[in-house]
């Protein structure tokens, strides 16, 4: 299982993944997208649970429900059909930190991109 983060050309979070972490993919475009907030929020409770200073931690975001324990982490779509994406804490993490690294990455803004300046610079 494999997966690729990165910004496209209008700057948009993206996620690619394989078959397997499809619903990985989604909740971080859809439910984390740019939210360090959020994002720092999951890590914290990860490392809380790993700690053992917390049992179990759930949020609801737009499109997912994230479910951790110390065992596992649960990905759960809350419309469609698609199977809950059980993962360890430590893939999840992973994929968080790497996720977090592409958010402190500023883009340039909409406005600038492609827009040339007096000198001939882009």
């Amino acid at each position: 299982m494999s997966y690729r983060f990165y910004r496209d050309d209008h700057g948009d979070l993206r996620a690619e993944t394989g078959r397997g972490l499809r619903s990985l993919g989604r909740f971080l475009e859809a439910d984390i997208q740019g939210g360090r907030g959020v994002c720092g929020e999951v890590l914290t409770a990860l490392d809380e649970i790993a700690a053992g200073r917390l049992k179990r931690w759930r949020m609801t975001g737009n499109a997912h429900t994230l479910m951790l324990s110390q065992r596992r982490a649960r990905i759960h779509a809350e419309s469609g059909r698609s199977t809950d994406l059980v993962l360890s804490p430590a893939v999840l993490r992973l994929a968080l930190l790497e996720w977090k690294a592409l958010l402190d990455k500023q883009p340039a803004s909409r406005s600038q991109r492609g827009k040339k300046n007096i000198f001939g610079k882009t």
